[in-house]
């Protein structure tokens, strides 16, 4: 659980690299995933630790915050991977 006073943070779906990073991981691989405060949309984006499970159903974001503090939150990577080809243009 995240304490009220620390920033929950959000995966960046506006960074098209970003969203083929995570698009192409492989089941077990660890990859680097931009994220922003969720309340902060537009703030610089910050580099997170992501890594899809090795049965390829999960994927876990752990950010790691200036006090130290680790936030982990994890999507069904079917449906992350749905999420990110809709923030892509189409080819």
């Amino acid at each position: 659980m995240t304490p009220s006073n620390s920033p929950t943070y959000v995966i960046n779906f506006r960074d098209r690299a970003n969203c083929s990073r995570i698009q192409n991981v492989q089941p077990g691989e660890e990859i680097l995933v931009l994220v922003h405060p969720d309340q902060e949309p537009l703030a610089d984006p910050l580099g997170a630790k992501g890594t899809r499970s090795q049965d390829g159903a999960l994927f876990v974001v752990e950010i790691t915050t200036a006090d130290g503090t680790r936030q982990p939150f994890e999507w069904e990577y079917p449906l992350l991977k749905l999420v990110t080809q809709l923030f892509q243009p189409l080819r």
